[in-house]
């Protein structure tokens, strides 16, 4: 019981240690770019869900009947379905920066990373991808059904399964280096249950934070980063057979990702 209520506490914490190890190593250049991308990403995803409810019939007809009451339910359910379509989008258009980020980390921790072919790294990034799309798609819609039913259940579920989706794609990244399949990646959450209860609370309330949402994706990178090896060195993060579960300078990878 002591040991995972410390992966609790760990992975709750692992990712602002995520942004408190990129603040204190000055890895900001790895933030712009993909900054400047979830802005524009946020600004489409409003324009496109704004255009979608204003041509809605039911919408179209409250802006008529009822203005205020009309733009009220517009700005509401451009919000929403802007915010529901930027959270699916932000980790495909932050995935290769995340990962690079990752990536340095483990080099700077460890002296050394292992790395895959770019264009297998690609491919298995696409096909992860688009399956986690289709798990987002049916979270989404086990939620609404149980909203249904009463709202308290149907957003807890919500959150749970934000918060775990959210640390699948947190340690997507140290895993994806290690060649993990699909479903050695939830193979992986499924044996850390403390590590990956904390780590899903911890990053959605970080998503929560006002304007946090925006630098969130590298933090819950470089976090879990940190984390991932902290398992590894203590010898319950091997993936097995599918690549590397060590590397030299492992004690200073454990101490300098703790101090991270």
């Amino acid at each position: 019981m002591y040991a995972r209520q410390v992966g609790i506490v760990r992975g709750f914490l692992a990712p602002f240690r995520g942004g408190a190890f990129i603040a204190r190593h000055r890895l900001w250049h790895y933030l712009v770019l993909p900054v400047l991308l979830d802005l524009a990403l946020g600004v489409t995803a409003l324009i496109l869900a704004l255009h979608y409810w204003r041509e809605e019939a039911w919408v179209a007809k409250q802006l008529i009947e009822a203005p205020a009451i009309g733009w009220f339910i517009l700005v509401v359910l451009t919000g929403v379905s802007g915010v529901v379509l930027f959270l699916v989008a932000q980790p495909l258009v932050s995935a290769l920066f995340s990962d690079r980020l990752s990536e340095r980390i483990e080099r700077q921790v460890r002296g050394t990373a292992p790395t895959e072919k770019f264009l297998a790294s690609a491919g298995r990034a696409v096909a992860h991808g688009l399956l986690k799309l289709v798990l987002y798609g049916l979270a989404m819609l086990a939620a609404f059904a149980l909203s249904i039913w009463t709202a308290g259940i149907g957003a807890i579920a919500g959150l749970a399964l934000a918060g775990l989706f959210i640390a699948y794609d947190g340690f997507d990244y140290p895993l994806s280096r290690r060649g993990a399949s699909f479903g050695g990646k939830w193979a992986y959450l499924a044996r850390n249950p403390g590590q990956t209860i904390g780590f899903g609370a911890g990053a959605t309330l970080l998503y929560l934070i006002p304007f946090a949402l925006f630098v969130a994706p590298p933090f819950v990178a470089a976090g879990a980063t940190l984390a991932y090896m902290e398992a590894e060195t203590s010898g319950r993060g091997a993936v097995g057979a599918t690549g590397p579960s060590g590397g030299p300078g492992e004690a200073q990878a454990q101490a300098a990702s703790k101090s991270g």
